[in-house]
């Protein structure tokens, strides 16, 4: 694996090092200005990316018109697979190289911070405080968000009626399906009802709050109102339940013979609650690679890429959907899925990338999961309270 990424790598190197010598090379002369003909060469900018198919193209046609717009800066584009990028630009920078900037994933982001590999971020954003807040460390931002994705609450018109809040839910007489009980489904309507991790800087897994709303999935449940399946949407989709929380991307793929509609989660719970985001996109520039010299343009491609429209038009390539606040300003941003994107975004929890809550939720769900198969509820939270003080303890 290692010797593949290695050869991988000097692969790339390689060409971009063909790339600058050419560059150079048509670079002499007089120097009116870089980037046209007879100026100095335009700088290089490599920017590793994760985006395949017709979203990587998106991101072509917007670099592209950044070059157009901007002869002074030439920026080398490089697909590297998520599960990939961390682990090449580790091998890259122990030598001095890699790329100005990258464009991945936020869990690769966050990868490529624990190595090292990111200085704070120069690129300005108008992006909502809540999705900017996963790539805080310290006082210190290393990534602008660019586009992600938000669970809605769909439900069909045909089967039951959309319950005005959480506590009409058993009057509504509609099955939630979900794809698993976990807390980035249910975030807003758990953080609504008071459900915490931590207090005081320290886990609080058993607090009450956290175990009624526990008891209160298990009475769904009994009740025959929730259901746990990998293949929810497809119970939706053939009316096999009434409701279902998935992200608001999934509404692209519904056909016009379903009579359905979807909400953000928290207009269940009055507005209140928090929500989790998913499928984020983010760019960050190298920690080797953003030198003084190149700083004001690696802050050029940052500030043209995170553009609202830049942003939309990567987004929509992938079925996702801007982090700009601005774009939700517009016109075509007050209805439909726009408008409830927005909505649950300016609602989004804030939490900092090394925050101890982002440790907690996997053993929080897993205590969840442990209650769904039978385990006592109170049981399933000492257990989840129990490992989180001791994962505290090894850190």
């Amino acid at each position: 694996m290692v010797k593949g990424l290695v050869k991988q790598l000097r692969h790339r190197m390689l060409i971009s090092g063909f790339l600058i010598v050419i560059l150079l090379l048509a670079g002499c002369g007089e120097d009116p200005r870089q980037g046209l003909p007879g100026g100095a060469a335009p700088a290089v900018i490599e920017l590793w990316h994760s985006l395949a198919g017709v979203e990587g193209e998106a991101l072509g046609k917007e670099v592209q018109r950044i070059m157009d717009s901007h002869p002074e800066v030439l920026i080398h584009l490089e697909y590297i697979a998520e599960g990939e990028i961390a682990q090449l630009a580790y091998l890259a920078q122990a030598g001095g190289e890699g790329p100005e900037l990258f464009l991945t994933t936020a869990q690769a982001l966050t990868e490529l911070f624990q190595q090292g590999a990111l200085s704070p971020v120069l690129g300005n954003a108008d992006s909502f405080i809540g999705l900017t807040s996963q790539f805080k460390y310290g006082e210190k931002l290393y990534a602008q968000p660019l586009a992600t994705d938000v669970p809605l609450f769909f439900y069909r018109t045909d089967l039951a009626q959309l319950p005005a809040t959480l506590a009409d839910f058993h009057t509504a007489k509609g099955v939630l399906a979900l794809t698993a009980l976990d807390t980035r489904n249910l975030t807003p309507w758990w953080s609504a009802q008071g459900g915490k991790l931590t207090g005081n800087g320290q886990p609080v897994l058993q607090d009450p709050a956290n175990l009624i709303f526990l008891q209160q999935l298990l009475a769904w449940r009994e009740g025959n109102l929730l259901l746990v399946d990998p293949n929810a949407w497809n119970l939706f989709l053939n009316a096999q339940a009434a409701y279902t929380i998935a992200n608001a991307s999934q509404a692209q793929g519904l056909s016009a013979d379903i009579p359905w509609g979807s909400v953000p989660l928290t207009q269940l719970t009055a507005g209140q609650g928090e929500i989790l985001t998913t499928r984020t996109l983010g760019i960050a520039n190298s920690s080797i690679k953003t030198s003084e010299s190149l700083s004001p343009l690696i802050r050029l491609v940052e500030d043209e890429l995170l553009s609202a429209d830049s942003q939309g038009a990567i987004a929509k390539a992938g079925k996702r959907f801007p982090a700009s606040s601005s774009f939700y300003s517009r016109e075509e941003a007050q209805t439909g899925i726009l408008r409830q994107v927005g909505l649950g975004l300016a609602q989004v929890w804030s939490l900092p990338g090394n925050a101890l809550e982002g440790k907690l939720i996997p053993i929080q769900d897993k205590a969840w999961q442990k209650a769904w198969s039978g385990v006592v509820p109170e049981e399933a939270l000492a257990e989840a309270q129990t490992e989180a003080v001791k994962a505290l303890e090894a850190k």
